[in-house]
């Protein structure tokens, strides 16, 4: 079986990915390179409204592990 998942980006866009129910996480193609694509690896999260079963996964930039890696690094 499968699921829709939420993509949220920045400038409030959402985009829609249908993935396995067992998945935990999505792929956001960032740019396309001649090695192949390059992504982002964003976690889903899932939430329960009124029965239903919704899942989502957002990109937070200011959270990203490589800002706060090299935030923690130059503290």
């Amino acid at each position: 079986m499968s699921k829709v998942v939420v993509v949220l980006l920045p400038g409030g866009i959402p985009e829609y990915l249908t993935v396995n129910d067992s998945d935990t996480t999505v792929t956001w193609s960032v740019n396309q390179t001649a090695e192949g694509a390059s992504g982002l690896t964003l976690p889903i999260e899932t939430y329960f409204c009124e029965g239903e079963e919704l899942h989502f996964a957002r990109y937070e930039p200011a959270l990203s592990s490589a800002m706060t890696g090299q935030y923690f690094l130059n503290a």
